[in-house]
């Protein structure tokens, strides 16, 4: 019995001690985030282990990598002794990590020091409990805020090709009233009017040079036979354009025939001009002369002129 009581007296005196020398030991220094580092120290201690030391090492090369503008330091105590001592302490061990900061190159005004005793513990407990996990400083460097995420090119727009100007027309068609003078009606030489319309049908070989179709419908009088006559003519011009006017020179060739005509092939010059009213919309004025192949003298063909307006299409 007598042992039984020496052994659990002896119990009681080494468990306060066992207990003491726990609290008393340091916890391992470590980084526990991306710009959060926490240094620990000894009961009643502000001097750094090497461990501690190695730790500010890390904080100062994390300080080199991100070139934060500050960095805060900031002492903590556990809560084993006064509120005043315990601020005192908490300083002096911030304070012991601002000059491994400085060793390590971090330039000192950018260091952000100050101790906050007990509050804010690591780990919560009751007044006057000894916790390793407390007794600690914590440096704390900004880190740099992420790039943003390169926007998504856009999709590319199918973009139209733009439409050029529309092709110029290519035909025209054109309506007028026509007179002309038949100088031999007959081998006697007798004169004849002719008066009637003129259809014409051109086609732009090039803008310069169009190929034309004439059929005039005409009566003839002042002649020994009056009556409907004819002509049908293919041309070939030489045109100009100078905005909105448009004089041509060119050669008919074709056949005249019906009353007041002897009929026969025809061919000769033939002159003119075209005044634009709109793009699509002219008026003409014409003049030509038929050499009649079947009378012997130039000057025993036919002469006339028109006048008419037109369509391009």
């Amino acid at each position: 019995m007598r042992k039984l009581v020496i052994g659990v007296a002896a119990l009681a005196l080494l468990a306060p001690a066992a207990h003491a020398q726990q609290s008393a030991a340091p916890v391992s220094a470590a980084q526990t985030e991306p710009g959060r580092f926490l240094v620990f120290f000894g009961l009643d201690q502000a001097t750094l282990t090497q461990q501690g030391a190695e730790v500010v090492a890390q904080a100062a090369e994390e300080y080199d990598r991100t070139g934060a503008a500050r960095i805060a330091v900031t002492g903590y105590t556990d809560r084993s002794g006064s509120e005043s001592y315990n601020l005192a302490l908490s300083q002096r061990r911030a304070e012991a990590v601002e000059r491994e900061l400085v060793r390590q190159g971090v330039p000192a005004p950018v260091i952000a020091v100050v101790g906050k005793g007990e509050i804010d513990p690591l780990v919560p407990t009751a007044d006057g409990v000894r916790d390793p996990r407390n007794r600690r400083v914590e440096i704390e460097i900004p880190q740099p805020v992420p790039a943003p995420a390169p926007a998504p090119a856009p999709a590319p727009v199918a973009v139209a090709p733009e439409a050029g100007p529309p092709p110029a027309p290519k035909w025209t068609a054109s309506l007028g009233g026509v007179y002309g003078s038949n100088f031999r009606e007959t081998d006697e030489g007798t004169t004849a009017a002719l008066a009637g319309v003129e259809g014409r049908l051109e086609y732009l070989l090039t803008p310069n040079l169009p190929l034309s179709l004439e059929q005039d419908l005409l009566y003839a009088f002042q002649s020994e036979d009056d009556g409907l006559a004819g002509r049908s003519a293919v041309g070939l011009n030489l045109q100009g354009n100078f905005a909105g006017l448009h004089p041509y020179i060119g050669a008919n060739f074709g056949a005249a025939y019906g009353k007041g005509i002897q009929d026969g092939l025809v061919a000769g010059p033939e002159v003119g001009v075209k005044f634009d009213l709109s793009e699509s919309a002219f008026l003409y004025g014409k003049a030509a002369y038929d050499y009649q192949f079947r009378n012997s003298g130039l000057d025993d063909g036919i002469a006339f002129a028109g006048l008419g307006a037109g369509w391009r299409f």
